[in-house]
Formats: C-alpha cells, structure tokens, sequence
C-alpha cells in the first residue's frame, strides 16, 4: 500500500498510520472468529525502519507490506527484489491525487512497471488508486495503469454536509499584533463549543506562533494544545497523533501535515487561519472533522484583509459545488529516470532497448525520446555523447547490457534514491535537568540551518510550542532549556502554497461580476453576496466596502483590459499591473518584462509577482508609456527571451541543484558525512558552472532547465501576451496604491524580488 505525499515525513505519518489501524481490524476480525490459526503477517517500511526489520522482510516477506515511493525504490535496487516481490498480487496506491504532478509520482510510475516485471505471470500486477479529491478521472487513471492498458472507475457520490463559516477578523497586515489579539479574541468562543478543534496555519511559523500564544491564553489547558508540522521531531509527532485520535487534546495546531486522510479521532471543527490556498486543500482539511454518524464536516475561515476573505468565499463556494482544481500529469523528468537506470543495474545487467521499453510504459514517459534516453545512460557511464570519458562512471557496460559499476557504489547510491528532498535543517536538543553531571538531551525538533547559524547563546525562539533559549552548540544539533518569556519565531525554507490557474481565475470573475452588480448599488451587491454566498453582514459589508473603494479610487479590472495603476513617489513610481493569472505566471511575465528593459536600456526596475498580478517599482521618476509596456509584454520572441534570462539568472542554478540531487549527480550524505568546505551549495554551484562551460546541452541541465519552465507556468504567461496584443491598456495614475493594488503588494511580499540587477531585500527595505 503506497502512501505517497510531497514530503516524506507526510508520507511516513499516512503509511503508518494505516499500518497501526490495519492491524487492529485484523485483531478485530480474528476475536469474531473469523480466520482463526491464519497468521496475516503485516509490514511497515518506511525511511525510520531500522535494518533488522528490512533484512527480516526480504528473508520472511510478510502478507502486507505498507511502503512508501522512497523505500519502494530502495527495495526494488536490491538484487533479491525478483524473489521478494515475484508472488505480489496487488498495489494499492493511497492520496493518488498528490502524486501526478511531481517528481514522486513520476518516479513510482516507474517503479510500478518494475515491480511487474518481476512478476512470474502474464497477468502483472492489479494496481488500485484511491483518492477522495481528484479530478479529471481519465487522467488518474492513466496514471495508475500506464500505457496501452484499461482501467475501470468507480466513483462514489459525497453525500456528507459541509458547513463552511467566513469570518473577516481585522483588515490591517496580516501579521500585526492587532490581527493576532483579535484572532484569540475570536478563538475564545469557537473553542469553547468543540471537544477537539483542529487549526491549520498554513505556514509553520503562524503555526508555531498561535500554538505559543494559546498556550499562554489558556494555561491550565496547556498540556491539551499542541502543534504537529514536519519539523517537529518524530516522537513528538506520534505523541500529537496518538492522543488527537484518543480525544486527549482540546487544540491541534498543524501547518500542512494532518490534512492527509489519516485517522485522528473525533475532531469536531476545523478552523483555517487564512485561506487555504485552493479547493482540494480546503476539502481535505474540513474532511477531518465530522467522523461521527451524522456529523457534518464544519470549517470556519478566518481571514485577515479584504483580498483573503474574497479568496475564501471563492474557494468555499468552488468546494461546495466540487469545482476541484485539474491534475496535471508530470512530464517525464529525465533525472528521475537516471535514478531509476541506477536502481535498475543494481540489480543486474539490462539491455537498453528493454530498459526504454519498461520505462515508457509508465504513463508520465509515454512519449520519452531515445535520444533522452540515451543521454541519460551516456552520463551515467561517464561519458560524452561521442564516447569520450568525462565524469565518474555509476555504470560499467558488459558487452550490449549495463549495470552497476560496483559494490561500493551500489552501496553509495542506494541510500541515496528518492525524489524528496529536504532543507538543511539543524536539529534541536532540549537539556534535560539531573542528579549527575551527565547531560541527557531529548529530540525537539528541526530549523533552518541559515537561521540556526545566527542565533547566539542566549537568544530565544519558539519550536513545539515552547520558549526554547539557545545554550550551546554540538557537532550536529542546538543545545536548548525551556524558559519563560517571549521568543523569535524561527525561519524555515518553503515556497508556499501556489494557487491554481482556475482558483486565480474564479477570484479575478468574482471581482468583475460583484463590480456589475454594484451598478445597481450597493444594496443589490450586499443582496447577491447573501443570496449566493450565504455571508454573514460582516463579510458582506466588508467585500462591499473592498470592491466600492476600488471602483472609487480607479477601478476593477476585466478580461477585456490589462489595468496598469501607476503611483509617483518621490524617487520612485509604484506600479501594480493587475492579471487574471497566478503567481508562477506573472512570475514569467515580469522576468521576460525587466530581462527587455534591461537590453533596452530602460530606467532599472525591480518587481514581486503575486497572485493576480504583480508589483513594480521604477527607481526613477520618469513615467513609462504604454508603448513602454507594449514593447516589454509583446509576444515576439517570448519564449526566446524567457530563455535567453533563465541562462543568467539564479532560477536556473536553483533548479540544477535540486536535479543534481535527484539525478545522483550529487549526493546529498555522500559516504554518510555533509559536504562542508566552500559553505552551503558550494558543490552546486561549482559544478553548476563547470557544466554550463563544458557541455551546455547536458541532459540534467536540460532538465533544470525544463522544470524551471514549468515552474513559471511559461505557456500560460505566453497565451496571456498573445491575448495583450488585442487588449486595451488603460492606465490610472492615483495618489495612492488602491485596495486591489495594496492586496497585491502584500501578497507579493512573501515572494522574492525580481529585477535586472542583484536582488535587494526591498520586501524587508519597505
């Protein structure tokens, strides 16, 4: 049973999860008699399995084994893979939603077709999928079956009530004290009605900074609140899961982890702290409350600005009429299947032609080219295209097969397959007080390693909920006390939550439409906003008043025109191009727009995409004009100028690392030691360098360069250019940013900078 979601410690929660309740319907099922003398052996691997327990599975394979992508991987790389998997007669992927659009699902594809090759009958191996949320079917299940095969579907009506409660709390910025007291405030009252309230944050950090002050609120409950995020340590996350589905916590706060379909007792409601960032998720967070006979799934959406709670009511009102966002199936990716070549020769010799047979099979590889192919199996080997030794070789060639170069690599290389991977994290060891004078230390948690590397004896921050003051360093981890007093919120690396083409879309459609209803005024707007929405007044006033002051101050945009609102400051003009696009595609857009007025010779720029459009400053007074604009947002050359800015720009260096990585170009715990001399990345970007000089046209580097198109949603931002050329330009030049221009520039602030010149910290300037 593979459970498979984007993190590994997601994956290992969901997976054991089902293992723990497996095995108690299997006690269940025997105490009614049933089965009697049958011993139904079940197992768990997972990436905290130790040894013994894996050697004992391949020598006794059990009657059930529950897996993860990662460890799938392990296993099949193992030359006893044939005897250990040729009697499997089902696979059963679990959350196969979560896997189509990445690396993981690309990479169990694969691993899928391997396993039935190894099977000894004709008939391979039955794949099952489940999900709760997916669509479009058809997709899905190519995905699960792969190429030239059928696949029957059946699909399940949800018939369970959903109560989804909007709330605006305070419409100042987001993070500022005053939201936060009036988010307790609003607690107070919802918490008080619940056994078991779930909260989710849709950041670690919010999560562990609400945790720390509801604990300070209610501390004679403090023992019965906890947080659960990928960054607390192992045990403690167990002890969260165990006693959420025991009904021993009043309050779970988690940032992305407990949405999974995982079994966690009798939560009541759920409440969001912001929105959720898309529809599928808002359907898997309110589907853990509401596990009772009858019950219905509630959740309640707190949102902090005019923007958010707009965004909420779309996305509620796209969850109850199940407008789910679309699964797109990865696209192949080519350092994946360098990993799985590897995985693959572990386990003796194979001819090519066969190994590209198997691997196009799979349903995210149906159109991988030969010449993909071979280039893979070239650097694999060592060399050039033409032959020519060049890099150390994973492969030997053994006449027409290849295979594994040698034991000690296959040994390197096998802990180092998977497609997750992780930030560098420091790990957190809290001291323990004792009798002697033996220090003993228990796991806390993880945070980022740049933020760890600041921090002085001394200082203070909050993980698990708890004030921790940072007493010294070891080799490996912080040295913490737990203390009084009010702590940092520590930083961890993240990209946060994209939103979808189709929410951004349904967002940018409800503004034009509450926009023609308030023509007829604005009772007929509170009218429509009741009717369709079922709003409270507070929301209804509040969206009213947010889509009246931007008609006021300039006006709503539509699809017929690109609004561009200009504001002159005194060394510098503001603009806020407003879109119907999502993040990654305006990314694109302002990339290609600087990257032209760059070689134009323009007035430097800098600008922040979000969602809806982006954010851009001139650093000079001089106004631009809309044949400014039209030569910057043309379509001539557009991908050739996206192209020609990915050559020089971090984007492209970021992805080669993480394709390096994934591709075993470099290893992430090479001979179980971190690579240290030259600092963080350093092995990255040296090598990244030598690759570009040496071989532009190296498959990895092709591949960064594949994943960084896709990241930016180039197609997207590509249509929208060719659409500009039939659309108006109108501009407003204001005395201050309008409502939408100020949600954008908000919203923007939690992306990173873009400009033609090195990158400012302007978000934390401002």
């Amino acid at each position: 049973d593979l459970h498979s979601f984007p993190t590994r410690r997601s994956s290992d929660l969901l997976v054991r999860d089902v293992y723990v309740n497996l095995k108690k319907a299997w006690r269940s099922i025997q105490a009614a008699g049933f089965f009697e003398g049958t011993d139904l052996r079940i197992g768990l691997r997972t990436g905290d399995t130790s040894q013994r327990v894996r050697r004992r599975h391949l020598s006794d394979p059990p009657a059930i084994l529950l897996t993860t992508p990662e460890s799938l991987a392990q296993m099949l790389a193992q030359p006893s893979a044939h005897d250990f998997f040729r009697s499997l007669r089902w696979v059963i992927l679990d959350e196969i939603h979560a896997l189509l659009g990445n690396q993981r699902g690309a990479d169990l594809a694969i691993s899928l077709e391997r396993l039935d090759a190894l099977r000894c009958s004709e008939s391979g191996v039955q794949r099952i999928g489940l999900s709760a949320t997916c669509a479009p079917l058809a997709t899905v299940a190519h995905f699960l079956v792969g190429t030239d095969r059928h696949c029957a579907v059946a699909q399940v009506a949800d018939v369970t009530t959903k109560h989804f409660t909007i709330e605006p709390l305070f419409e100042s910025l987001t993070y500022s004290p005053g939201w936060m007291a009036a988010l307790l405030d609003r607690l107070d009252d919802e918490l008080a009605d619940y056994q078991t309230t779930l909260i989710f944050a849709n950041t670690r950090n919010l999560a562990e900074r609400l945790t720390w002050a509801l604990r300070r609120r209610y501390p004679e409950r403090c023992d019965e609140i906890a947080v659960h995020h990928s960054a607390i340590s192992a045990a403690r996350r167990r002890g969260v899961e165990r006693r959420l589905k025991h009904g021993q916590l009043w309050i779970a706060i988690s940032s992305t982890s407990l949405e999974l379909g995982i079994d966690i007792g009798t939560v009541d409601n759920v409440i969001f702290v912001h929105p959720p960032g898309g529809v599928v998720r808002l359907l898997q967070r309110v589907g853990r409350s509401g596990h009772r006979p009858d019950q219905p799934r509630r959740g309640l959406l707190l949102t902090a600005s005019p923007s958010e709670l707009l965004e909420a009511v779309v996305t509620a009102s796209s969850g109850r009429d199940g407008q789910i966002e679309a699964v797109r199936m990865a696209g192949g990716p080519l350092d994946v299947v360098c990993q799985q070549l590897v995985g693959m020769a572990m386990t003796g010799p194979w001819l090519p032609a066969d190994a590209f047979e198997l691997i196009r099979r799979a349903a995210p590889y149906r159109n991988l080219a030969w010449h993909d192919f071979q280039d893979c199996l070239d650097y694999l080997s060592g060399r050039r295209a033409d032959g020519t030794p060049w890099l150390p070789a994973r492969l030997q060639w053994q006449g027409d097969n290849f295979t594994i170069a040698d034991a000690r690599t296959a040994k390197l290389l096998r802990r180092n397959l998977g497609s997750i991977l992780t930030e560098e994290v420091c790990a957190i060891r809290l001291r323990a007080p004792t009798d002697d004078d033996v220090t003993r230390t228990q796991a806390i948690g993880e945070i980022d390693h740049a933020y760890a590397e600041r921090l002085q004896p001394g200082d203070r921050f909050v993980l698990d909920g708890r004030c921790l003051e940072f007493k010294k360093r070891e080799t490996a981890a912080l040295l913490v006390d737990e203390v009084f007093g009010r702590p940092q919120v520590p930083r961890w690396l993240g990209t946060g939550v994209p939103m979808s083409s189709e929410l951004a879309r349904r967002i940018f459609f409800f503004r034009m439409h509450a926009a023609e209803v308030l023509r007829d005024g604005e009772e007929a707007l509170h009218f429509w906003l009741r009717l369709e929405f079922q709003l409270n007044d507070a929301a209804i006033s509040s969206i009213g008043r947010y889509v009246l002051q931007q008609e006021t101050i300039s006006e709503v945009p539509t699809l017929a025109t690109l609004l561009i609102e200009s504001v002159a400051m005194q060394s510098c003009t503001e603009f806020y191009v407003h879109t119907a696009l999502p993040r990654s595609a305006n990314e694109t857009l302002t990339r290609v727009l600087l990257h032209r007025w760059r070689r134009l010779k323009k007035p430097t720029a800098m600008a922040i995409a979000g969602d809806l459009g982006f954010f851009l400053v001139l650093q000079e007074t001089e106004s631009l004009t809309p044949d400014d604009w039209r030569d910057g947002l043309h379509a001539g050359d557009f991908v050739d100028d996206f192209d020609e800015h990915l050559r020089d720009s971090e984007l492209l260096r970021h992805h080669f690392a993480r394709v390096a990585q994934t591709g075993l170009m470099i290893l992430r715990n090479p001979a179980g030691r971190k690579r240290k001399v030259g600092g963080k990345d350093w092995s990255q970007r040296r090598l990244f360098d030598q690759i570009r000089q040496r071989m532009p046209d190296f498959v990895l580097l092709r591949q960064a360069q594949q994943e960084a198109i896709s990241a930016g949603d180039l197609a997207m931002a590509q249509t929208f250019v060719e659409q500009l050329a039939s659309m108006q330009i109108r501009f407003r030049n204001l005395g201050q940013p309008s409502p939408f221009g100020e949600s954008l520039m908000r919203g923007g602030f939690q992306a990173s900078p873009i400009t033609g010149e090195p990158v400012m910290e302007f978000a934390e300037a401002r």
